[in-house]
């Protein structure tokens, strides 16, 4: 696969997801090399140890070199004697290294997989605190990939180069072995397979970055298919669409398993190729020896290069494994590297109030204009506004007049394109951690979690960490007694994945008792009534009828019903203030809004 010029390099790329995960690469990578010294410095002992063992196989003198020392260490210069004992330190040092390296496995595919969990969670941190408007403007199916599949390529990766190294190392000792005992045959070897290693890996190496590519598509068509199908699960249903969402699953599962098994015969190929090397190897270097040397030099050769070969071998498969696995998992770790890069400058919100000192007062609006990133068209203009401290303002207006823009932006999730948003003549967004501790937030679609209903209530609170009195005490203020009394475990009753077990109104009174858990100083319902029946609006109503005078309330409706009674109504017309002040005054003075009292019945 052909790098653009703005992509990091591979190293550039690893170091990156060392760093998101906390750890530092130098000497990350220094450790792995080091314990990869020692297992190359115990192949090197076992091979170099066949020397001894099939010279005195061949009948070798014990009166100099290796073997005279052998033989004044062990006290004989009986072969018979001398070649248990050789050949038992040659298993030692073998069965020594095979444990080891199992051991080092183990050690490594641990610190990889630690590795891939905390870059995968450092991402998921990057994105949850990301700016709002970048959240918006992402796609959930490009999020699950990068989160999981580009992580796990990205890991794969990492262990791949670590292994690569490793196993460079050992050749490399098994190599200057073999060069001590025959040089030119080394070196031809050593042609051999770099001819084979090398052509096999410029061959497939376009194949192996397109299947990455591959399999990076087909992992993100799959989500876009999962989510909507789970997710939209009752929709599915309704629209009978369910099947064609499965249908889709269906094709790009199997468009990645297609890509899957390729990559399967692309990383099994150069074994093959390295076998036939091997025996080609073999056959030219006892033609050489024997042609070349008297037997029993040929034999200690080949003993030396038949032992070496069982290490060499199976590692230069894991070489090849190793550069297929890395030019797959490149494209994922290009996405994982991207994401990470376009998070971290996009900025990240922090949730830990910069000072002790809370919110309040009046908020006041000045001269606010917003525009949606890359649009012209402003979606907001020129609103200048004071939403007086611990009274009820109220926002509506048709659908698109700006309202749920303008509730987003007094929440601190948008930033004005123009203007401020002060509190106690202070910005909002001068320290947006304070400003959500005083917020309480009741949306139109409550997010309910499977868990408990204590546990929904103190969202974000571990339930052993709940208060108690005050879960009770917003249980009793947003009418929700009678709901918990008929669950089979109170409190403790799961209510299923997004509250499914409760009614719309339940979920949303648990949406009001949430908020209130946070003893916000303003509170906040977004369309929080638009869907519910006029039993349990009016229950809601009057709850925030017994708040009134105790806090900012903030009123986003199109039911005129939930407004009526708010100090001050402000209606929107094309992203302006058109009227305010009490419901019969706008009525009054303003005809759409008269209008739109009409259509709802009120008059």
């Amino acid at each position: 696969m052909q790098r653009s010029p703005q992509q990091p390099g591979l190293i550039a790329q690893l170091r990156s997801m060392l760093e998101m995960a906390g750890a530092r690469p130098l000497p990350w990578i220094s450790g792995i090399i080091a314990v990869s010294l020692i297992l190359a410095a115990l192949d090197t002992l076992g091979v170099a140890a066949m020397v001894p063992l099939t010279q005195l196989m061949t009948g070798a003198s014990t009166d100099s070199g290796a073997l005279k020392i052998l033989a004044d260490t062990f006290g004989t210069s009986d072969p018979a004697e001398l070649i248990p004992i050789v050949a038992l330190v040659v298993a030692g040092l073998f069965i020594g290294k095979s444990i080891a390296a199992i051991f080092f496995r183990w050690w490594l595919l641990g610190r990889t997989s630690k590795i891939a969990a905390l870059s995968a969670t450092e991402l998921l941190r990057r994105y949850v605190l990301a700016p709002y408007a970048d959240h918006r403007a992402r796609r959930v199916s490009e999020v699950y990939r990068s989160i999981n599949e580009a992580t796990n390529q990205s890991a794969s990766v990492l262990l791949a180069l670590v292994s690569l190294v490793t196993d460079i190392l050992v050749l490399t000792a098994i190599g200057a072995v073999l060069a001590v005992a025959a040089s030119t045959v080394t070196v031809l070897t050593i042609a051999v397979f770099a001819v084979a290693v090398v052509g096999i890996q410029r061959l497939l190496r376009r194949r192996q970055s397109r299947i990455g590519e591959e399999m990076a598509a087909a992992s993100l068509e799959a989500w876009s298919f999962l989510i909507p199908g789970l997710d939209g699960f009752r929709e599915a249903r309704l629209t009978s669409s369910a099947s064609a969402f499965v249908e889709g699953f269906r094709k790009a599962r199997l468009r990645s398993a297609h890509a899957a098994r390729q990559m399967g015969i692309v990383a099994e190929a150069p074994r093959y190729v390295l076998e036939i090397g091997f025996i080609v190897a073999i056959l030219v270097i006892s033609v050489l020896l024997f042609t070349s040397s008297d037997p029993a030099t040929a034999f200690t050769v080949l003993g030396v290069f038949a032992a070496a070969s069982v290490r060499a071998i199976p590692t230069l498969n894991r070489v090849t494994g190793s550069l297929t696995t890395m030019r797959v998992g490149r494209v994922g770790l290009g996405i994982f590297t991207r994401a990470a890069s376009e998070l971290a400058a996009g900025g990240a919100h922090d949730e830990v109030p910069r000072s002790d000192e809370r919110y309040a007062g009046d908020i006041a609006i000045r001269d606010l204009s917003f525009a949606y990133r890359g649009s012209d068209d402003p979606v907001l203009r020129d609103l200048t506004l004071t939403i007086a401290a611990n009274r009820t303002t109220a926002f509506v207006g048709s659908s698109g007049a700006g309202k749920s823009t303008l509730v987003d932006l007094v929440l601190g999730l948008l930033e004005p394109t123009r203007g401020t948003i002060e509190c106690g003549g202070r910005s909002i967004l001068d320290d947006r951690a304070a400003w959500y501790s005083g917020l309480g937030v009741v949306p139109q679609d409550v997010f309910l979690v499977n868990d408990t209903l204590l546990a929904n209530i103190a969202f974000g609170v571990p339930e052993a960490d709940a208060d108690l009195d005050r879960v009770h005490e917003v249980i009793r203020m947003a009418q929700l007694e009678e709901v918990v009394a008929g669950l089979p475990e109170g409190l403790h009753t799961t209510v299923g994945d997004r509250g499914v077990r409760l009614s719309g109104g339940q979920r949303q009174r648990v949406g009001l008792a949430r908020a209130l858990y946070r003893r916000p100083s303003v509170l906040v319902l977004d369309e929080a009534t638009s869907a519910l029946d006029n039993v349990t609006e009016h229950e809601i109503a009057m709850t925030l009828e017994g708040l009134k005078g105790t806090l900012t309330i903030i009123i986003v409706a199109h039911r005129l019903s939930t407004v009526r009674n708010a100090d001050t109504l402000v209606f929107l017309q094309d992203g302006t203030i058109s009227a305010k002040g009490r419901f019969d005054e706008v009525r009054r003075e303003n005809a759409d809004f008269a209008r739109l009292v009409k259509l709802g019945e009120l008059t």
